[in-house]
């Protein structure tokens, strides 16, 4: 008997268009449309004939079977029956005629069918992958290109350039010109018909310096940071509420052995656990404020055994700094750089709603009426609340500002143990929140109004990001376990995709929208553990792509909101750099390079602190920050490694077949970067401080301020940088 050829057929995962050699082949239609010919039920007879063929050992291979549409038969000879479809080969999927055809579900249960079978395929490339993702239409992909074009020569940092310059960085290209505007002014209307026709506003006091002190979280003791060239760093002890002007090489600005004296950046001491940090968008260009919201040290402090916190406190009150930068003299042709002048304490909003965990300010400007903007504030009793940041006037010392009421209250109060996780803002009166119980609402403001819900989830949901501006209605949220969801809130019933990989994520703050590459910043979804962030274009959320991989666990990621350039930050200390617009359109053989802005190392006073020694009191901890890396291989370790591999192979077959024998000192340099690949996939699992990790990071979305981003670290430092190139 002779053996089917369908033994040994390669497993295809993908449809591949089928091929005909005669395009006027007849193609019947039965004429009962009512019933699926896919499910009826064959004849004894032709079962029996079919049985009997495959006893004979009639041949069948795969290119000779026949797509099984519904409607669609083709004559077999004489027989009036159509031919018996079997599945040959686990996996495959059935070729289908059109493009527009639907394929039929696999029929192998054993092979897993949650896959991406879309027009993107995995290899697609430049030209293709641009196409694919930005096209069909010409101007779109015009666009992209000209963005590529015109940031190719920054491979790892942004320049320091205004949109007038074809070099610079741009708002929005995806929007109409003036749409910025448009939003002001419709945000202004808004607001002053809340003041006007509200049942309530916010409820506010000013409290005494000595009472607003009290919810303010209180270091233990002032923090010794070592600054400046790797070879002749320097101490400088900051205390709570106290920073300093930095210099290129990280030394202060007034250090006698800082050469360059052009400041770069700060660095101050929140006196806390930062969580979150967030960019006033303001329209005017004299000042920038930050938010922060930090918590004591003594709220993530390991309990051992039974024995209680000493320092136990109430957790009941929670604050939110604003900080003011003010920047430099601006330089014809530049944006706007940092001075020399210290950022200072604007002011503190108290409350008694338990500690702020996210906080996200409006991204609409609102300086004509008198705000800093409002801000979105998440705190320990589950319930999310907007509140307005007030201009403050006085220069002299912080206002302390005690809010009774906020603007609006938000969340599921009815539903049982139903607690508000995270949120993003669609608009000026539009804000979605994700929930513990896997659901995503999206809220107005005034009138205060729950407009849907949504499961897109069944787990606690951890991060959710908004597309605004230029796609509000996309909603893409992560949850605890579970699948990376992208939502359209405009037909939330119908409109959903996800990443098809599960995936367990207990870190916030590594999902971001990039606005000029239309995508989403995430960390890579996989089921096992791993170092890299990858871009989810929002219309193939289901396809990731790598962008960018770090040394050690990844603890928050953030993208330019005018350009394209990424921020990492890890549980080791490090922040990482990179053109991801770049690396998406890598062509083969292009090197491309990422920049280690900094490393950050903390130790308590207890690791290093003796019994009775002197001259250590006040202190909490030492600091160390390092610069002045050089660019190294955006590449994944795993991958260099592969391909180090096939290299040494690919020799050692040239010394066997008698080619030139190598020379000693290239052995010893293929030694030297097998060491350091090794190095590098080993430091993926090294535990480290906890206070040495970077928390939370944010690029400004300001246009003249585009090159400043704001790195938060547990251990109380906040370092803000200029970091614009030339």
């Amino acid at each position: 008997m002779r053996l089917r050829s369908t033994r040994g057929v390669r497993k295809r995962y993908v449809e591949e268009p089928i091929v005909f050699d005669d395009d006027d082949e007849p193609i019947t239609v039965p004429e009962d449309r009512s019933k699926d010919d896919d499910f009826e039920a064959q004849s004894d007879a032709a079962q029996a004939e079919d049985d009997d063929k495959e006893d004979e050992g009639d041949p069948t291979s795969a290119d000779e079977e026949v797509p099984s549409n519904a409607g669609t038969l083709e004559p077999q000879g004489d027989s009036s029956q159509p031919k018996k479809q079997r599945n040959t080969g686990a996996g495959m999927i059935q070729s289908r005629k059109g493009f527009h055809d639907i394929p039929h579900y696999p029929l192998e249960t054993r092979i897993v069918t949650r896959v991406y079978a879309g027009p993107l395929r995995r290899y697609a490339r430049y030209s293709a992958l641009r196409d694919a993702m930005y096209g069909p239409e010409y101007e779109r992909i015009k666009v992209i290109w000209d963005l590529e074009i015109r940031w190719s020569d920054f491979p790892v940092l942004p320049p320091r350039l205004p949109p007038e310059d074809q070099q610079g960085v741009i708002p929005s290209p995806w929007l109409h010109p003036g749409f910025e505007q448009g939003q002001q002014r419709r945000a202004l209307a808004w607001y002053d018909d809340f003041q006007i026709n509200a049942s309530q506003v916010q409820q506010s006091r000013i409290l005494s310096p000595d009472d607003g002190q009290r919810f303010v979280p209180q270091a233990e003791g002032d923090i010794v940071t070592l600054v400046g060239p790797w070879n002749k760093q320097k101490e400088v002890r900051l205390s709570q509420g106290g920073s300093m002007s930095v210099s290129p090489s990280g030394l202060p600005v007034n250090d006698p052995d800082a050469r360059d004296k052009t400041p770069s950046g700060w660095t101050l001491d929140a006196g806390g656990i930062p969580l979150a940090v967030s960019w006033a968008p303001l329209a005017r260009q004299d000042i920038q404020v930050l938010a922060v919201a930090t918590i004591p040290f003594s709220d993530q402090q390991p309990v051992n055994g039974d024995v209680p916190k000493a320092d136990a406190t109430d957790k009941t009150t929670g604050c939110v700094q604003l900080w003011e930068f003010v920047p430099g003299e601006k330089r014809p042709g530049q944006l706007a750089s940092a001075s020399v002048q210290p950022p200072r304490l604007l002011s503190v909003k108290c409350f008694d709603w338990g500690r702020p965990k996210r906080l996200q300010f409006c991204p609409v400007a609102l300086d004509s009426s008198g705000l800093y903007g409002l801000l979105a504030l998440l705190t320990d009793d589950g319930i999310a609340r907007v509140i307005d940041t007030k201009v403050v006037d006085n220069e002299d010392s912080p206002l302390y500002e005690w809010i009774e009421s906020p603007v609006v209250a938000l969340g599921l109060t009815e539903d049982y143990n139903v607690r508000v996780t995270c949120l993003t803002w669609v608009n000026t009166n539009r804000i979605a929140l994700g929930h513990s119980d896997g659901s995503i609402t999206l809220w107005s403001i005034y009138p205060r109004q729950l407009l849907q819900r949504v499961g897109a989830h069944t787990t606690y949901v951890i991060d959710i990001s908004s597309a605004y501006p230029s796609n509000p209605y996309l909603v893409a949220s992560i949850p605890v376990g579970g699948c990376a969801t992208l939502t359209d809130l405009s037909q939330p019933s119908s409109e959903m995709t996800y990443f098809p990989v599960p995936a367990i994520s207990f870190q916030p703050n590594l999902l971001c929208w990039n606005e000029p590459m239309q995508g989403f910043m995430a960390l890579y979804p996989s089921s096992t553990p791993n170092t890299t962030i990858a871009f989810l274009h929002h219309r193939y959320f289901c396809q990731a792509r790598s962008i960018t991989t770090g040394p050690n666990t990844l603890t928050c990621v953030s993208a330019g909101a005018t350009h394209p350039f990424i921020l990492v930050g890890c549980a080791d200390g490090s922040v990482f750099a990179c053109n991801a617009l770049q690396k998406l359109f890598k062509q083969k053989g292009e090197p491309l390079r990422k920049l280690k802005v900094f490393e950050h190392e903390y130790r308590p006073i207890d690791a290093f602190q003796q019994p009775n020694e002197a001259g250590t009191s006040g202190l909490r901890g030492a600091a160390r920050i390092l610069q002045g890396f050089l660019p190294e291989e955006n590449d994944d370790p795993r991958t260099e490694k592969r391909k180090e591999m096939d290299r040494k192979k690919r020799a050692a077959k040239k010394k066997k077949a008698g080619k030139k024998k190598k020379r000693t000192g290239d052995e010893d340099e293929t030694e030297d970067r097998e060491a350091e690949l090794d190095e590098k996939l080993a430091s993926r699992v090294v535990i480290h401080e906890p206070l040495t990790r970077l928390t939370t990071i944010q690029w400004n979305p300001n246009v003249q301020f585009s090159c400043w981003a704001a790195c938060a670290m547990a251990s109380g430092l906040i370092k803000v940088m200029d970091l614009g190139v030339e």
